[in-house]
């Protein structure tokens, strides 16, 4: 069962990422995070980014807030050799293992469950733990952006796994709210459709799903604006028909995007996702110094 209406936002942006830290270790550790080790992190990492992103500022930026001496960094190809080493005691989970690591492991937190994806493990006296940081930097995202309005309808777009952190987030937030998704992979739409009481349509058939009007809040959860290279094929869906001055555009990916340039020129408020991704890291920065009693 999903959360009802449980709102993140703060009095300003470093506020509401600590919000998101404090749920995120909570659902965690249950309220008790036992004593903050001293100990310099071993941290590891499974995905095709892997290496890139274990040598990231923004993690290493977050760590330092958080008083984490980082001792090393561990990229695997996959959750066996992850599991079969003893070393780390915090992984970063990436494409394409999000929503295959869970049978992994010895439990998974609450968000995890509900999204079916895990973005970090953390290892501690239970065993291996599946933690979904994305939801909780996601929501933390999304209600800085809409600044403490209820958007009066959501369109998701893509049907991976950040799609389903960002569902979550938005039925926690904003419990009522019409959601709508899109994605080619129809099959996947139906499941994130069941699985968060949404309505989705295929690519082609967004404008009569939406009806009159533009969604107030549009996410981008595609790979598509990720690299310049991602911008040489056409973007599956008619992005010029979904924005309208006022309303919201978060992209998911960090880059300066295509898409992002485009709602900014229709008027609109516009997030990359580097919000997003400063709390997750601020989210695994704190688990990294958590140890339950």
């Amino acid at each position: 069962m999903i959360d009802m209406e449980s709102t993140l936002l703060g009095s300003t942006g470093s506020a509401t990422i600590r919000a998101a830290v404090e749920r995120c270790v909570d659902e965690v550790y249950g309220g008790s995070t036992g004593s903050v080790t001293t100990r310099p992190a071993v941290i590891a990492g499974i995905g095709t980014t892997a290496a890139h992103a274990l040598k990231g500022q923004l993690l290493r930026d977050a760590l330092s807030d958080h008083g984490v001496d980082l001792a090393e960094t561990l990229p695997f190809d996959n959750p066996e050799a992850l599991l079969a080493n003893s070393a780390w005691t915090l992984a970063l989970v990436l494409s394409p293992w999000k929503q295959a690591v869970a049978p992994h492991l010895a439990m998974s937190t609450l968000s995890a469950e509900q999204t079916g994806v895990v973005d970090t493990i953390v290892r501690d006296s239970r065993g291996e733990v599946g933690v979904n940081t994305n939801s909780w930097a996601s929501q933390a995202a999304m209600e800085t952006l809409m600044g403490g309005r209820t958007p009066s309808s959501i369109l998701i777009l893509g049907s991976g796994g950040s799609s389903n952190s960002v569902a979550l987030a938005c039925r926690r937030a904003w419990p009522e709210v019409r959601l709508m998704g899109s994605a080619r992979n129809l099959d996947a739409s139906a499941a994130w459709a069941r699985r968060f009481g949404a309505e989705f349509a295929a690519p082609g058939d967004v404008a009569a799903l939406i009806g009159a009007g533009s969604p107030s809040l549009l996410v981008n959860t595609t790979t598509w604006g990720e690299t310049d290279a991602s911008e040489e094929s056409p973007f599956v869906f008619d992005f010029q028909d979904l924005v309208s001055p006022g309303n919201q555009f978060f992209d998911l990916n960090n880059r300066v995007s295509a898409l992002q340039t485009t709602a900014l020129q229709a008027g609109m408020n516009v997030m990359s996702g580097t919000f997003m991704q400063r709390a997750t890291n601020s989210c695994r920065a704190a688990l990294s110094n958590a140890r339950t009693p």
